[in-house]
């Protein structure tokens, strides 16, 4: 203190300190001022997993998206665990999300498992599968028709399952030589061939095969090189086949 007493009285030093405590005052209530408005930011942010798992016990409604989801947020998502979550990054990481959808395209997420994950989920990019087709408690989500086209190519589907399931059992119960179905045998299958009289299973794949290995027959008569079919039961069957 000596040496600074040669250039300062006492009350200029005084004044000095008080400025400088002054000054150290105003620092430290700038910092924590700073990290109290940082701490409140943080706080107010909804999208944070702390949020999110906080929503979740309280079975309150979340908004995930997909585009920017945490590991660890997609892990709060029904059905989803971590390895499905990794996938999920992995799958934006190389192609990115168009729109909700896109969760069908990835392995181990089926239509069922994205009916649980949509009340979840920020819906984006017009997606077809929406929260409004998931189906009543107890339904079966495999019936739910993602577009009117798929709808239709269900009916489709279960109409000619319903027209083969006849055509078996009126093929079934009337005998072969009563029989006036006429057969393609260059596309015909092992069933429609066996329609045909004098010709079971083993002659049936033996004309598959020759037909694979030689290409479509050009005529009904070409049938004869197939090992088994002679003339007699062309004869049989040529008012029935045709190619």
């Amino acid at each position: 203190m000596k040496f600074v007493d040669r250039f300062l009285t006492r009350t200029e030093q005084k004044a000095i300190l008080a400025i400088c405590g002054l000054a150290l005052l105003g620092f430290i209530l700038g910092q924590f001022d700073g990290f109290h408005n940082l701490l409140a930011k943080k706080t107010a942010t909804p999208e944070t997993t702390e949020e999110l798992v906080k929503a979740v016990k309280e079975d309150k409604p979340v908004q995930i998206d997909i585009r920017t989801a945490s590991k660890e947020e997609l892990m709060l998502l029904p059905g989803i665990g971590e390895k499905r979550a990794q996938d999920i990054i992995d799958y934006r990481n190389q192609y990115g999300f168009k729109s909700t959808d896109d969760l069908l395209q990835i392995k181990g997420i089926g239509e069922k498992t994205l009916a649980k994950m949509l009340p979840s989920l920020l819906i984006f990019g017009n997606p077809e599968f929406t929260p409004e087709k998931i189906p009543a408690s107890g339904q079966d989500t495999s019936q739910i028709a993602i577009s009117d086209k798929g709808k239709n190519t269900d009916k489709t589907s279960t109409n000619q399952k319903a027209t083969d399931a006849k055509k078996k059992t009126s093929s079934a119960s009337v005998p072969k030589n009563q029989l006036t179905n006429i057969v393609n045998i260059n596309t015909a299958g092992i069933e429609e061939l066996c329609t045909l009289p004098g010709i079971g299973e083993v002659k049936a794949q033996a004309i598959i095969d020759y037909r694979n290995q030689n290409g479509k027959f050009n005529a009904v008569e070409d049938i004869l090189n197939v090992k088994g079919i002679g003339p007699k039961t062309l004869e049989k069957i040529r008012s029935r086949i045709k190619v």
